[in-house]
């Protein structure tokens, strides 16, 4: 009997494995071979009835460097799954890990941003057929992904399923080997910093844009100091004496060390002054609270895009084609962008003076918000 249980208990334990979860944000539906293609009518998302067992469904497996056998497991909603094994076990360090793989995504071209531990959730892989959440993060991504799961979202929510973004599989496992191959081949780079970085400039948050990226270039810069100073220094002499002496951040600062990568042409001119608008709109944000402005955020993104050609003796990464003002907030103050005629329209409630208002600057010909969306 006991034998029996032990038996059962097994496969019990096979069939729903623990896991730890993320999404991909942008929301996007992840197509596989082997599943049938997604397609939600406006009729179901305005009745809730759409698919929510295919949003489950696990769409294939992704190797991201992890102890055989294990894998990052996608499903077609764009979850990521991980096993809790030592090492992933604490939030920070799951969140640093997935963050590794988004940054190995952005840099293979596929655009995605950072998470934060409030983007984690618990859940289990079912049968190796579904990934199911139990425990539900609170970042406003990790709320979509449980309405849509429970077919509980509002039509206003749920028009997301409608046409929405697709990738597929293959794309994100070719941009993933390509994204942790760079990661590897500069290990000084950490790419949390270089996905939050660009997670900021795409949200328009030239501060944290400035505060994360100017990390990432610090540490390519350092990157560069051993490869074409250090290195060839030492082959001279290898003493320790001349090791520490070249490894001396007080006397080899940043500012100082930018300079000699101009002198050494391991770097050039107009990299060199990115880098220099950077580091002064750095030292302004750290030293005297001055935000930055666009300019010098982007001055940041761009030394950090030059840094990582030079690094990489002068391959084009897919990242650099990446437009981030596609995937940026909306300007306040712009004009709304509407292409093409609408589809759908849906009542918006009014406020108590808000029609008499609309009526009045028709009159006037100033237009108003609009009964429809």
């Amino acid at each position: 009997m006991d034998n029996e249980l032990d038996d059962h208990s097994q496969e019990l334990a096979r069939r729903r494995v623990p896991c730890l979860i993320a999404y991909l944000h942008p929301f996007r539906i992840v197509e596989a071979p082997q599943l049938e293609p997604w397609a939600v009518t406006i009729e179901d998302v305005n009745r809730r009835s759409w698919n929510y067992v295919a949003l489950h469904e696990i769409a294939g497996g992704i190797e991201v460097g992890l102890p055989s056998p294990y894998h990052l497991v996608i499903a077609r909603d764009g979850a990521l799954a991980l096993p809790p094994i030592d090492g992933l076990r604490s939030d920070q360090a799951a969140v640093g890990f997935f963050n590794r793989c988004l940054a190995a995504l952005l840099i293979g071209g596929v655009y995605c941003e950072a998470v934060t531990t409030d983007g984690l959730d618990l859940g289990s892989i079912i049968d190796w057929k579904y990934v199911r959440s139990h425990h539900t993060g609170t970042a406003a991504s990790n709320r979509f992904h449980h309405l849509i799961r429970y077919r509980h979202a509002t039509p206003y929510e749920a028009i997301a399923l409608y046409r929405s973004r697709i990738v597929s599989i293959n794309t994100l496992g070719r941009a993933m080997t390509e994204g942790l191959g760079v990661l590897d081949r500069l290990p000084a780079l950490g790419g949390e910093y270089l996905l939050k970085g660009t997670t900021a400039i795409a949200r328009r948050d030239w501060g944290g844009a400035l505060a994360n990226l100017w990390i990432g270039i610090e540490q390519l810069v350092s990157e560069l100091w051993q490869r074409d100073v250090v290195k060839p220094a030492l082959q001279g002499d290898k003493s320790k004496a001349r090791r520490d002496q070249l490894n001396d951040t007080r006397t080899w600062t940043a500012a100082a060390r930018v300079e000699m990568l101009l002198q050494k042409g391991a770097i050039d001119l107009s990299t060199f002054k990115l880098i220099s608008a950077a580091r002064k709109a750095r030292n302004d944000l750290s030293h005297a609270g001055t935000p930055p402005r666009e300019i010098e955020a982007q001055a940041a993104y761009g030394s950090l895009c030059a840094l990582l050609s030079f690094a990489l003796d002068g391959e084009h990464l897919k990242l650099f084609d990446l437009k981030l003002s596609d995937h940026a907030l909306f300007d306040p103050f712009a004009p709304p962008r509407i292409e093409g005629e609408p589809e759908f329209w849906m009542e918006i409630p009014k406020l108590p003076g808000e029609q008499e208002l609309e009526k009045a600057e028709a009159r006037l010909g100033m237009g108003g918000a609009g009964a429809g969306a």
